[in-house]
């Protein structure tokens, strides 16, 4: 009995049975497939995103005293599968409640003076097509005692344009001067 073997054969037969037995890999698990692109637009501070995943409370801010004053600048972001075809007007706030939740966990952080800081304009537009903008807060770091190192800023999000606000809305910011 002589066999010949064909290799061209042989090969498509084994193409065909792995293509057919992976691709069960590429079936919808309900269970664990989330798809993206239905999720919406929410409007987040992207510092408070990391600070949650990574457990921290406060971002440490040193700054030097001078009669110029320094910036603190806060980054506003839309999370979105796709970006928006508008411009977004996004409002911040400083928020003394988050000082008192923050407090609640026993962090003894004092809310930073207002002779400390300048936020005459806390709202930032973010362009149409693109997902980041900032404000900057003018800090007065004269006025803020160099021997205090509990004072915080808090800031939230206190409008988002109509968009909805996500749960990372908040960062609250140790404001140290040396």
């Amino acid at each position: 009995m002589n066999m010949k073997i064909n290799i061209n054969k042989i090969a498509t037969v084994f193409l065909a049975v792995c293509a057919l037995g992976l691709s069960s890999c590429l079936k919808e698990n309900e269970d664990t497939y989330t798809d993206f692109t239905k999720v919406g637009t929410t409007v987040e501070l992207p510092l408070a995103a990391l600070n949650q995943e990574t457990n921290v409370k406060v971002v440490t801010k040193a700054y030097t005293a001078s009669a110029a004053g320094s910036e603190l600048e806060v980054f506003v972001n839309i999370a979105s599968p796709k970006t928006l075809s508008s411009n977004l007007t996004v409002t911040l706030g400083v928020n003394p409640a988050a000082l008192t939740a923050l407090n609640a966990s026993g962090g003894g952080y004092i809310l930073l003076p207002t002779t400390g800081y300048t936020a005459s304009n806390m709202t930032v537009t973010i362009p149409a097509g693109q997902r980041v903008g900032s404000v900057k807060i003018k800090l007065n770091t004269s006025a803020i005692s160099k021997t205090e190192k509990k004072y915080i800023l808090p800031i939230s999000i206190t409008d988002a344009g109509g968009q909805p606000i996500s749960l990372y809305n908040t960062v609250s910011y140790n404001v140290q001067v040396n």
